[in-house]
């Protein structure tokens, strides 16, 4: 089934449905709720292990903060054993058929992160996010293979030019708040064939609001409520084009 920009897909939040933020239960949980996939956030240890941690700290026993990039996997396991490496979380998102949005924490980890990826055939499945418009534009073009979304921290001012030069750079799409995500630019985004992404929202309203608005992917820590929102057959995409191929 080809993909397109009419397809929609909930993703589960860090902590969805009041799980850990960073564990294996809030990918469960999302998928057990009806998401088609998950939010992570990874970091790298001082010693060079991808893991997932949403803040860049663990809590040691005395209440302190331990940095994760300051730290060996080793050291940071003592004190946190529920510290999950990135191999893990990826094993059971591929488990539950998920697609993953990823938020580098450090940019140095794209490679570390596009090799295991590509070992596990997952690199189709993924969308990297957080960066800002820019940085992202910058790393769309260096990295053709990835799918790389840029961050809108407004409306802009001019919508075309936006959707064109994001299009010429080779951005997959756009993820923003989802005040910002309007329908003028949902059109213009879907007319040059880029994705779009919402920030995590848990309001019903808003939820039906960004899929009647056909938002590609929506984040939530709720997708029971957007899950029960989706018309039928819109959720379940097989997997995304590589670029330039039909």
């Amino acid at each position: 089934m080809p993909y397109t920009t009419n397809d929609i897909f909930v993703l589960s939040a860090a902590g969805c449905m009041g799980t850990d933020r960073d564990g294996l239960d809030s990918i469960l949980a999302g998928n057990e709720e009806g998401a088609k996939g998950c939010c992570l956030t990874v970091d790298m240890t001082s010693d060079g292990l991808a893991v997932l941690s949403s803040d860049g700290y663990v809590l040691a026993p005395n209440g302190g903060a331990m940095t994760v990039c300051d730290h060996t996997y080793t050291e940071l396991h003592k004190v946190c054993p529920k510290l999950l490496p990135v191999g893990q979380a990826l094993d059971l998102a591929r488990a539950c058929h998920s697609k993953i949005a990823v938020t580098l924490r450090d940019p140095s980890l794209l490679p570390q992160m596009r090799m295991t990826l590509r070992q596990t055939d997952y690199l189709d499945d993924t969308i990297f996010v957080g960066l800002g418009l820019v940085e992202a534009a910058r790393i769309a073009s260096a990295n053709p293979d990835l799918h790389i979304m840029g961050e809108m921290p407004a409306v802009p001012d001019n919508i075309a030019a936006l959707v064109n030069a994001a299009q010429s750079t080779g951005l997959f799409g756009l993820r923003a708040a989802p005040v910002h995500l309007t329908p003028p630019l949902l059109r213009a985004c879907r007319a040059a064939g880029l994705f779009t992404m919402s920030l995590p929202t848990n309001d019903p309203r808003t939820l039906d609001t960004l899929i009647r608005g056909n938002v590609n992917f929506i984040e939530t820590a709720r997708p029971d409520y957007a899950a029960a929102l989706l018309p039928g057959g819109k959720a379940e995409p097989q997997r995304f084009p590589l670029r330039g191929i039909d």
